[in-house]
C-alpha cells in the first residue's frame, strides 16, 4: 500500500473532522453572541422578581402586569438561557 493510498483512506475521516471544526466555530460563534445579547439580564431579572412578590396584585396592575406568575416565568426563561450559555 502506497502513502497515496493510505491518505485516500483516510480523506473522507479528514473531511469529517474540518467539517465539526467549522461547526464547532459557529456554534461558539453564536454562545458568545447570544451571551453578549443577554448581558445583565439575570441580574435584572432577579430585581424585577423581586419586585414582583414585593407588590400587590393591584400595584402591578397599575403598572398594567396582569398576571404575575406568567411574567416571572417569562423572565425565569431569561435566566435559565443564560445559566445554558455560561
Amino acid at each position: 500500500m502506497s502513502i497515496l493510498d493510505s491518505m485516500n483512506d483516510i480523506w473522507p475521516s479528514m473531511q469529517i473532522i474540518f467539517e465539526q471544526k467549522e461547526l464547532i466555530e459557529k456554534a461558539t460563534e453564536t454562545i458568545i453572541h447570544e451571551s453578549k445579547k443577554l448581558g445583565e439580564m439575570p441580574i435584572e431579572a432577579s430585581n424585577i422578581i423581586r419586585f414582583l412578590n414585593y407588590n400587590s396584585k393591584y400595584e402591578l396592575q397599575e403598572l398594567g402586569i396582569s398576571d404575575r406568575t406568567t411574567t416571572i416565568f417569562d423572565i425565569k426563561k431569561v435566566l435559565t438561557k443564560r445559566n445554558l450559555i455560561d
